[in-house]
Protein backbone atom coordinates (compact mmCIF):
# COMPACT_ATOMS: atom_id res chain seq x y z
CA UNK A 1 0.00 0.00 0.00
CA UNK A 2 2.56 2.21 0.78
CA UNK A 3 5.38 1.89 -1.76
CA UNK A 4 1.42 2.67 -4.20
CA UNK A 5 0.41 5.50 -2.66
CA UNK A 6 3.59 7.37 -2.42
CA UNK A 7 4.63 7.70 -6.34
CA UNK A 8 0.55 9.45 -6.37
CA UNK A 9 1.87 11.70 -3.97
CA UNK A 10 4.94 12.53 -5.79
CA UNK A 11 3.07 12.87 -9.13
CA UNK A 12 0.70 15.15 -7.24
CA UNK A 13 3.51 17.11 -6.17
CA UNK A 14 5.70 17.37 -9.23
CA UNK A 15 2.45 18.65 -11.25
CA UNK A 16 1.07 21.33 -8.84
CA UNK A 17 5.21 22.39 -9.19
CA UNK A 18 4.77 22.21 -13.28
CA UNK A 19 1.49 24.29 -12.80
CA UNK A 20 2.81 26.78 -10.74
CA UNK A 21 5.78 27.30 -13.21
CA UNK A 22 3.72 27.73 -16.19
CA UNK A 23 1.44 30.54 -13.90
CA UNK A 24 4.68 32.20 -12.90
CA UNK A 25 5.60 32.01 -16.59
CA UNK A 26 2.71 33.36 -18.31
CA UNK A 27 2.68 36.07 -15.16
CA UNK A 28 6.45 37.41 -16.23
CA UNK A 29 5.75 37.56 -19.67
CA UNK A 30 2.77 39.42 -19.69
CA UNK A 31 4.50 42.15 -17.34
CA UNK A 32 7.99 41.97 -19.71
CA UNK A 33 6.77 42.06 -22.92
CA UNK A 34 4.21 45.03 -23.38
CA UNK A 35 4.82 46.17 -26.60
CA UNK A 36 4.08 42.66 -27.95
CA UNK A 37 -0.35 42.75 -27.71
CA UNK A 38 0.00 45.97 -29.13
CA UNK A 39 2.37 44.45 -32.21
CA UNK A 40 -0.21 41.45 -32.35
CA UNK A 41 -2.87 44.17 -32.58
CA UNK A 42 -1.49 46.17 -35.69
CA UNK A 43 -0.21 42.85 -37.69
CA UNK A 44 -4.20 41.32 -36.25
CA UNK A 45 -5.42 44.81 -38.13
CA UNK A 46 -3.31 45.29 -41.33
CA UNK A 47 -4.24 41.42 -42.21
CA UNK A 48 -8.10 42.27 -41.58
CA UNK A 49 -7.95 45.05 -44.07
CA UNK A 50 -5.86 43.72 -46.46
CA UNK A 51 -8.57 40.66 -47.00
CA UNK A 52 -11.72 42.93 -46.78
CA UNK A 53 -9.89 44.63 -49.46
CA UNK A 54 -9.25 41.03 -51.26
CA UNK A 55 -12.71 40.65 -51.29
CA UNK A 56 -14.15 44.20 -52.32
CA UNK A 57 -11.84 44.02 -55.31
CA UNK A 58 -13.07 40.34 -56.09
CA UNK A 59 -15.97 41.66 -56.75
CA UNK A 60 -15.90 43.20 -60.62
CA UNK A 61 -19.35 43.37 -60.60
CA UNK A 62 -20.12 45.77 -57.51
CA UNK A 63 -16.68 47.82 -59.17
CA UNK A 64 -17.92 48.34 -62.24
CA UNK A 65 -21.35 49.37 -61.01
CA UNK A 66 -19.88 51.69 -58.52
CA UNK A 67 -17.91 53.56 -61.42
CA UNK A 68 -20.72 53.77 -63.83
CA UNK A 69 -23.02 55.28 -61.25
CA UNK A 70 -19.75 58.00 -59.79
CA UNK A 71 -19.71 58.27 -63.82
CA UNK A 72 -23.51 59.61 -64.08
CA UNK A 73 -23.53 61.57 -61.28
CA UNK A 74 -20.61 63.63 -62.27
CA UNK A 75 -22.27 64.12 -66.00
CA UNK A 76 -25.30 65.32 -64.66
CA UNK A 77 -23.69 67.54 -61.89
CA UNK A 78 -21.63 69.02 -64.74
CA UNK A 79 -24.71 69.74 -67.15
CA UNK A 80 -26.32 71.24 -64.05
CA UNK A 81 -23.27 73.83 -63.18
CA UNK A 82 -23.41 74.35 -66.82
CA UNK A 83 -27.10 75.14 -66.46
CA UNK A 84 -26.78 77.60 -63.72
CA UNK A 85 -23.80 79.73 -65.41
CA UNK A 86 -25.25 82.84 -65.97
CA UNK A 87 -27.36 82.95 -69.72
CA UNK A 88 -25.88 86.75 -70.31
CA UNK A 89 -22.22 85.72 -70.82
CA UNK A 90 -22.66 82.23 -72.33
CA UNK A 91 -25.38 84.26 -75.10
CA UNK A 92 -22.86 86.68 -75.69
CA UNK A 93 -20.13 83.96 -76.53
CA UNK A 94 -22.55 81.97 -78.33
CA UNK A 95 -23.05 85.15 -80.37
CA UNK A 96 -19.78 86.19 -80.38
CA UNK A 97 -18.82 82.65 -82.45
CA UNK A 98 -17.96 80.59 -79.89
CA UNK A 99 -19.16 76.84 -79.77
CA UNK A 100 -20.77 74.70 -77.21
CA UNK A 101 -17.33 72.87 -76.77
CA UNK A 102 -16.00 75.86 -76.07
CA UNK A 103 -18.33 77.62 -73.47
CA UNK A 104 -18.72 73.61 -71.92
CA UNK A 105 -16.02 71.33 -72.56
CA UNK A 106 -16.32 68.84 -69.75
CA UNK A 107 -19.40 67.25 -71.09
CA UNK A 108 -17.30 65.45 -73.62
CA UNK A 109 -15.71 63.99 -70.27
CA UNK A 110 -18.97 62.60 -69.66
CA UNK A 111 -21.11 62.46 -72.70
CA UNK A 112 -21.06 60.57 -75.99
CA UNK A 113 -23.01 61.44 -79.03
CA UNK A 114 -26.04 61.37 -79.61
CA UNK A 115 -26.57 62.29 -75.39
CA UNK A 116 -23.49 65.12 -75.81
CA UNK A 117 -25.37 66.98 -78.82
CA UNK A 118 -28.88 66.64 -77.59
CA UNK A 119 -27.23 68.02 -74.23
CA UNK A 120 -25.36 70.38 -76.52
CA UNK A 121 -28.31 71.59 -78.31
CA UNK A 122 -29.96 71.76 -74.61
CA UNK A 123 -27.85 74.10 -73.29
CA UNK A 124 -27.58 76.30 -76.39
CA UNK A 125 -31.48 76.69 -76.24
CA UNK A 126 -32.08 77.79 -72.95
CA UNK A 127 -28.76 79.78 -73.16
CA UNK A 128 -30.26 81.90 -75.82
CA UNK A 129 -33.33 81.41 -74.86
CA UNK A 130 -32.47 83.97 -71.93
CA UNK A 131 -33.54 81.60 -69.39
CA UNK A 132 -32.15 81.18 -65.81
CA UNK A 133 -31.36 77.55 -64.98
CA UNK A 134 -32.72 75.73 -61.91
CA UNK A 135 -32.20 76.99 -58.72
CA UNK A 136 -31.36 73.81 -56.82
CA UNK A 137 -32.08 70.00 -57.81
CA UNK A 138 -31.78 66.32 -56.70
CA UNK A 139 -30.35 63.44 -58.36
CA UNK A 140 -31.91 60.89 -56.13
CA UNK A 141 -31.54 57.59 -55.87
CA UNK A 142 -29.61 56.24 -59.44
CA UNK A 143 -29.65 52.71 -59.57
CA UNK A 144 -27.50 50.35 -62.43
CA UNK A 145 -30.32 47.78 -63.73
CA UNK A 146 -27.95 46.48 -66.42
CA UNK A 147 -24.62 46.00 -66.37
CA UNK A 148 -21.80 44.30 -69.11
CA UNK A 149 -17.78 44.93 -69.29
CA UNK A 150 -18.51 47.66 -71.53
CA UNK A 151 -22.06 48.50 -71.12
CA UNK A 152 -24.48 49.74 -68.55
CA UNK A 153 -28.16 51.04 -67.77
CA UNK A 154 -28.68 53.70 -65.17
CA UNK A 155 -32.16 54.13 -63.68
CA UNK A 156 -33.56 57.03 -61.29
CA UNK A 157 -35.14 59.99 -61.09
CA UNK A 158 -34.10 63.72 -60.94
CA UNK A 159 -35.58 66.60 -59.22
CA UNK A 160 -35.13 70.62 -60.36
CA UNK A 161 -36.99 73.46 -59.78
CA UNK A 162 -36.95 74.24 -63.59
CA UNK A 163 -35.72 76.83 -66.26
CA UNK A 164 -37.25 80.55 -65.61
CA UNK A 165 -37.16 83.59 -67.60
CA UNK A 166 -35.58 86.89 -66.33
CA UNK A 167 -39.23 87.66 -65.10
CA UNK A 168 -39.27 84.77 -62.81
CA UNK A 169 -41.60 82.80 -64.96
CA UNK A 170 -41.49 79.07 -65.66
CA UNK A 171 -39.13 78.66 -69.14
CA UNK A 172 -40.41 76.56 -72.13
CA UNK A 173 -41.77 72.91 -71.09
CA UNK A 174 -39.24 71.81 -73.80
CA UNK A 175 -36.22 73.74 -72.04
CA UNK A 176 -36.58 72.08 -68.80
CA UNK A 177 -39.52 74.92 -67.99
CA UNK A 178 -42.88 74.36 -66.06
CA UNK A 179 -41.95 74.66 -62.70
CA UNK A 180 -40.63 72.13 -59.85
CA UNK A 181 -40.77 68.63 -60.81
CA UNK A 182 -39.51 65.59 -61.51
CA UNK A 183 -37.79 63.62 -64.94
CA UNK A 184 -37.47 59.86 -64.32
CA UNK A 185 -35.73 58.15 -66.99
CA UNK A 186 -32.75 55.59 -68.16
CA UNK A 187 -29.46 56.40 -69.45
CA UNK A 188 -27.17 53.90 -71.23
CA UNK A 189 -23.78 54.58 -70.40
CA UNK A 190 -20.40 53.02 -72.66
CA UNK A 191 -17.29 52.59 -71.60
CA UNK A 192 -14.97 54.51 -74.12
CA UNK A 193 -11.15 54.53 -73.41
CA UNK A 194 -11.65 53.52 -69.91
CA UNK A 195 -14.14 55.92 -68.87
CA UNK A 196 -17.80 55.24 -68.71
CA UNK A 197 -20.25 58.21 -70.31
CA UNK A 198 -23.70 58.39 -71.38
CA UNK A 199 -24.72 57.53 -74.91
CA UNK A 200 -28.36 57.99 -74.92
CA UNK A 201 -31.18 58.65 -72.33
CA UNK A 202 -34.91 58.77 -72.42
CA UNK A 203 -36.91 60.89 -69.77
CA UNK A 204 -40.23 61.78 -69.14
CA UNK A 205 -42.09 64.60 -66.61
CA UNK A 206 -43.59 62.88 -63.12
CA UNK A 207 -45.10 65.21 -60.55
CA UNK A 208 -42.12 64.53 -58.05
CA UNK A 209 -39.61 61.68 -57.71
Amino acid sequence: MTSTVTPAKTMVTRSAAILSAIVMAIVMAGCSSGPTPHASTSTSVTRTTGSTSTTTTSSPANATQTAVLNAWESAEQTLYGYLQGSWQQDRADLVGGETSADLWPKLADYFTNPALQSEDEFLVGVKMGQLNGPTTYNLGHPTVTAVTPTSATVTGCIYDTGTTTASGKPGPATLDGGGAGGYSGTWNLQLINGSWKIVSFKTSSVPKC
